[in-house]
């Protein structure tokens, strides 16, 4: 399950890049009453898609699920550099379906391959948001704080792009080099065990 977690902290590291630092640079650019419409398309995504979805994205090979979900936080992150209203609002929105593939699959996938109960599973998972969300806020704000210095915040976003499309490869790769033995059941991505197949959605 180590493996996992570091997915978990690395996609939480990435994704809370926006939810820190958007408010900071959104102020300058639209109201903060534009800003608020962000976070309630944001919002209203996860509310309504994430359950329609929940199917498809179960049934997803998990390969699948990291590539469709990093590139959402990718293309979105590099939307907001754009800095306009629409690339604000469109950043927002490709940010949060890249979320909704990612967080989800991640808890499902730790479900399905974890033999420990529901409860301790989902607070790994949380662990693991903790984490990522605290190395987000010390690191990409050293990062902030450098292009806003500079003028030039529009490169924080597409810096953070990057990572997205760099650093999931990278993790995987290093994964793969330290795994000696292929678990039994790790060519069954994708399928479900049978705690797995009540159709819940797991929370945030």
């Amino acid at each position: 399950m180590a493996g996992r977690d570091h997915e978990d902290e690395l996609a939480f590291y990435l994704y809370f890049h926006f939810q820190h630092f958007l408010a900071v640079y959104a102020v300058e650019r639209a109201s903060g009453v534009f800003y608020s419409l962000v976070l309630l398309v944001c919002f209203t995504l996860v509310i309504v898609v994430q359950p329609l979805a929940s199917g498809l994205i179960r049934r997803m090979p998990y390969a699948t699920a990291l590539a469709i979900g990093f590139t959402g936080l990718a293309a979105g992150l590099a939307a907001l550099a754009v800095g306009t209203r629409p690339a604000l609002l469109a950043g927002g929105a490709l940010i949060t379906l890249g979320d909704i593939v990612l967080f989800l699959k991640n808890d499902l996938e730790a479900l399905r391959r974890s033999p420990r109960s529901d409860a301790v599973v989902f607070g790994q998972q949380r662990l693991a948001a903790g984490l990522g969300a605290c190395a987000s806020g010390v690191l990409g704000g050293q990062l902030y704080g450098l292009t806003e210095r500079a003028s030039q915040t529009g490169w924080f976003w597409l810096l953070a792009a990057a990572q997205c499309l760099v650093l999931p490869p990278a993790l995987l790769a290093l994964r793969d080099r330290g795994v000696k033995h292929t678990h039994p059941h790790d060519d069954d991505e994708g399928a479900l065990r049978p705690h797995d197949t009540d159709g819940r959605v797991p929370g945030r």
